[in-house]
């Protein structure tokens, strides 16, 4: 079995908030804070192969040349594949081959850092998939879906919250 959440959305405001990633401690303001949990359930046996997952956003003003404008982009394998938000998963130890379950959480803090004097408004989408290995038989599904969308407003490099939001979407499975 595999399933995905989006939980734990929190704002972020001018106030930085710090995220840790391993030894990693990083601060973050202007934006949301939110956590996205994939669980998996290996059966016991052989031939066990590893699951995958795609951290796909679509956005239209980007951060960085990796990420271009209004394209889907998986940012695990293009847009930022160095960032430390990946460590829970390449850290993540197989229950193979006596099976068991896996969970993996990722911490994301999508936000707009401060930006002085820029008034802007940014939309942010997310398509997080979790994929079962194959060949090894660990899920009834082949993957889990979950969307979230992110609006930012910022006035002369103030956030304006209630114009902001951060919208859990539709989940889905394929069997």
């Amino acid at each position: 079995m595999v399933s995905v959440a989006i939980q734990n959305v929190r704002n972020i405001g001018v106030t930085p908030v710090s995220v840790t990633y391993g030894p990693h401690t990083m601060s973050f303001q202007n934006g949301h804070v939110f956590d996205f949990v994939m669980n998996f359930n290996y059966r016991g046996g052989t031939g066990c192969s590893d699951c995958t997952f795609e951290w796909n956003e679509r956005v239209d003003l980007p951060a960085h040349a990796t990420h271009p404008a209004n394209t889907w982009t998986d940012m695990y394998t293009v847009g930022s594949p160095t960032s430390p938000i990946w460590i829970p998963w390449t850290t993540k130890v197989i229950p193979c081959p006596a099976g068991g379950n896996l969970t993996v959480t990722f911490t994301d803090p999508p936000s707009l850092g401060n930006a002085p004097g820029r008034t802007l408004t940014r939309m942010l989408e997310f398509r997080l998939v979790a994929r079962s290995g194959s060949g090894c038989g660990c899920c009834s599904l082949r993957s889990a879906t979950a969307t979230a969308t992110q609006v930012l407003v910022m006035v002369n490099g103030v956030l304006d919250t209630s114009a902001s939001s951060f919208t859990i979407g539709p989940s889905s499975t394929d069997p």
